[in-house]
């Protein structure tokens, strides 16, 4: 976890605190996730070539012929729907992304590869590589022209991080409650100064003791 403040990462060392939060187990659950969504990706990119060519063989001469003399006339969407089953949307993404350059689908898992890496959900799906595929396609097109004419760098193609609470901790008492939240990024959102947030955690520390 990285944008710790020091108290935050004193927090979340502390052996009593792992233990009431289950954090190792939490942690080993989250690679195991991980695991299962990255091998999960990369079988649907093998079916998405396989779906292309099905696809590529009704357009082809021998499919149109084929398909007329059986009396066939589908539509691109009725063949998603009614040879694979699926709604419209996620039809033509398959597709899509069959066609996509491999150079743009291995930079992707790279940086996919490095966020998780940094315990960050880098939406590893088949819309996180297509809106990072349109990324890739809106650098290149700048830096081929708007970069020459002014000399400016231009950007890399960034993944879409999803950011998702891993801490969200309330201590109600009289007088105001002090709430600390914080995302995987370490970004931490609250109201209550240090002092206070301390004084929720040594509360949380002496019940965990008691």
């Amino acid at each position: 976890m990285s944008n710790l403040l020091s108290i935050e990462s004193a927090f979340l060392s502390n052996a009593n605190v792992q233990t009431a939060l289950s954090l190792r187990e939490i942690r080993t659950a989250q690679r195991t996730l991980t695991n299962g969504q990255k091998k999960k990706f990369e079988q649907t990119l093998a079916l998405s070539k396989l779906v292309l060519n099905a696809v590529n063989w009704f357009q082809s001469e021998e499919g149109k012929r084929v398909c007329n003399e059986e009396g066939i006339s589908w539509t691109n969407e009725e063949i998603g729907n009614k040879v694979f089953g699926w709604q419209k949307s996620f039809f033509y993404k398959v597709v899509k992304v069959a066609k996509l350059d491999e150079t743009v689908i291995d930079t992707f898992k790279t940086k996919c590869d490095q966020a998780e890496a940094n315990n960050q959900d880098a939406n590893r799906s088949l819309e996180g590589l297509l809106k990072f595929a349109k990324q890739s396609e809106t650098v290149a097109e700048a830096s081929g022209n708007e970069g020459e004419e002014t000399g400016e760098e231009t950007g890399e193609a960034e993944i879409e991080i999803r950011t998702a609470t891993v801490l969200n901790f309330t201590y109600k008492k009289e007088g105001g409650n002090i709430a600390v939240k914080i995302d995987e990024n370490g970004t931490v959102k609250t109201s209550n100064s240090i002092e206070e947030i301390q004084q929720a955690i040594n509360f949380l520390i002496n019940s965990i003791n008691q």
